[in-house]
């Protein structure tokens, strides 16, 4: 479904990813891991038409969205949660749904139904008329991918969707990511989790320095013994020996 071929973007000269190749195929969730600064938001930047890459191809659906604008990339099907929300304060939170609808490149008013909202995002569903700005930190969050999915996406992008939560409200975002992909959404995930990721995604690949290191499925991930020890701070469980 995306394809990243040797991508490399660039910000005034200093390379933030070099040559990072991935796959995401349909109805996956695919991860991304990696430290703060290693490129996993520039990535998911280029994908939505934030940055232009500096050389590489970005294939979706068969056809190159490199150096696309981000209206177009919206309209082809990617739409991109970003770190911290940004959603609009002083509208209420109907109105942050409403401007999100996204449609040939330009923002139209549609009022979503208020029975999907409350199956997918409960806690939103009696606050629409409410300020965004009054919403907890949960709250926020299940705001800003409600907007997302305003734009009727194939794929959403998430960038650290539990970012300052709460252990309880993370685990409700994650719950809901995965709900997302049960009804047929594509995503690629970056996350500072990395247990509760590799718990969530199918595959995942490490980012360091701005270039891919290490990738597999999840499981294959959790069992290597850089990756749990640099993320996970604990030494890889040693393979168990039937002679002993």
């Amino acid at each position: 479904m995306l394809e990243l071929r040797r991508l490399s973007v660039s910000y005034g000269g200093i390379l933030a990813v070099d040559e990072a190749s991935l796959e995401v195929r349909p109805g996956e969730i695919v991860s991304i891991i990696g430290a703060n600064g290693a490129g996993k938001t520039s990535i998911l930047n280029a994908i939505s038409g934030i940055v232009s890459p500096e050389k590489g191809e970005i294939i979706f659906e068969g056809e190159s969205i490199g150096g696309l604008p981000a209206h177009t990339v919206v309209a082809r099907g990617i739409v991109q949660v970003p770190e911290g929300r940004m959603i609009f304060g002083t509208l209420s939170v109907e109105e942050n749904l409403q401007v999100a609808a996204h449609q040939r490149g330009r923002f139209i008013l549609r009022r979503r139904s208020r029975s999907s909202l409350r199956r997918l995002f409960p806690a939103l569903a009696d606050k629409l008329d409410n300020p965004a700005a009054g919403l907890s930190g949960g709250e926020a969050q299940m705001l800003a991918l409600a907007r997302g999915l305003e734009s009727r996406p194939r794929m959403l992008l998430l960038d650290e969707p539990s970012l300052g939560l709460s252990p309880k409200l993370a685990e409700e975002v994650f719950g809901l990511i995965r709900r997302l992909r049960e009804q047929g959404i594509t995503i690629l995930l970056v996350e500072q989790n990395v247990r509760r990721t590799l718990a969530l995604a199918d595959r995942a690949y490490v980012l360091e320095s701005g270039r891919i290191t290490l990738h597999g499925s999840a499981a294959e991930l959790m069992a290597d013994e850089r990756l749990v020890s640099n993320y996970l701070g604990i030494s890889a469980p040693e393979p168990s020996n039937p002679d002993r």
